[in-house]
């Protein structure tokens, strides 16, 4: 898109995506009354949003048991070669994030697989030796405290963030006993993967896609919403949002100090990641900033309310080209293409407080 022919989100649009952040598969009819638009005008908006890649709506399931492996990879490339490196990592099913960054990398992924054992031949094996792949860094995560499924606009009103949320309680009332399903088998897979290219796909375009009863798949869908294993997160373009500027912060402090850091840094709505990281640097924050005298003044507050603490290095994001298995344009707007994230290396999404 030209710079000149963007046009930044109205404030209709933003407390429309503000909305489904709170509740992802809100219906029209229900968010109709809180944002003071008719069901039919906010279909379209939301069309217009999604065709132009402004904003959509994924889904991916949840992680409860920590076996699953997240990993930040620094990739150095060989002069020349950071375009083919790039266009060869955009393919990996296993790198969720990738994102050009400044100082000290050229390019850094966030990584996940099964366990261990495949996390080393996912670096070694695959990632090492992508052609033009000069060096890389691994730093495991032992704890994820903030992940960007909670990160929300701050758009709408606290009393129509709280009816939004008070609308997504009631629709997850059921009634019925939650179920855990088998995500990856044949009977529910399928659905799956269809959300996760459009989380607030229906039973009927999706029975239309898999060309199955829509009784059958109405009945599967409201398995899967039921057993609580999908998470569903609404995305937005963050260079047309006022928090263009992504800043990673790779932070050193003793072990004992990390839970009340932690609890401190989810207290700013700015931050979207937050990992516990085995290595000299054991804490990596990521935030989303208006400017770089924001940043700094940022960095200053933490600072100063995390005396303890050691930034260690500070990397700001020049682009963003992958999030969570969508390709991104660069001015962060949605390709619509995706990378099906592979089935064994799905992201964690916090489902408690694991520091306690």
């Amino acid at each position: 898109m030209d710079e000149n022919d963007r046009k930044p989100l109205s404030e209709e649009d933003l407390a429309l995506v503000h909305a489904l952040q709170l509740h992802p598969r809100a219906s029209w009819t229900g968010l109709a009354p809180v944002l003071g638009a008719a069901p039919v005008t906010l279909a379209r908006r939301w069309e217009r949003l999604r065709a132009a890649g402004y904003a959509w709506v994924t889904s991916y399931p949840v992680v409860r048991d920590g076996r699953m492996q997240v990993a930040l990879v620094e990739v150095d490339c060989a002069p020349g070669r950071l375009d083919a490196v790039s266009r060869a990592l955009d393919r990996e099913p296993s790198a969720m994030t990738i994102e050009h960054v400044a100082r000290g990398r050229d390019l850094l992924l966030t990584v996940n697989a099964r366990s261990f054992q495949e996390l080393s031949a996912l670096v070694l094996d695959r990632l090492g030796r992508v052609p033009g792949v000069a060096s890389t860094r691994t730093h495991l995560a032992a704890g994820v405290h903030v992940e960007g499924s909670r990160w929300e606009l701050d758009a709408l009103e606290p009393a129509q963030a709280e009816a939004v949320r008070a609308l997504r309680r009631t629709d997850e009332q059921t009634g019925d006993t939650a179920r855990t399903v088998d995500l990856h088998g044949p009977v529910y897979g399928p659905i799956v993967r269809l959300l996760g290219a459009d989380g607030r796909a229906g039973a009927a375009a999706i029975a239309a896609a898999l060309d199955r009863p829509a009784s059958t798949v109405r009945r599967r869908l409201a398995d899967l919403l039921r057993s609580g294993q999908l998470v569903f997160r609404c995305e937005v373009a963050q260079l047309l949002t006022r928090w263009p500027v992504c800043v990673t912060w790779w932070i050193r402090m003793p072990t004992a100090a990390v839970p009340g850091a932690v609890r401190r840094i989810r207290r700013d709505p700015r931050v979207r990641l937050c990992l516990s990281l085995t290595g000299p640097a054991n804490v990596l924050v990521t935030a989303w900033t208006q400017s770089l005298p924001e940043l700094v003044a940022m960095q200053a507050v933490l600072e100063r309310e995390l005396p303890e603490a050691e930034i260690v290095d500070t990397s700001v994001v020049l682009r963003t080209r992958k999030r969570m298995g969508w390709l991104l344009h660069p001015d962060g707007r949605c390709t619509g293409t995706s990378v099906p994230l592979a089935p064994a290396a799905y992201p964690i999404s916090m489902t408690g407080d694991d520091l306690g």
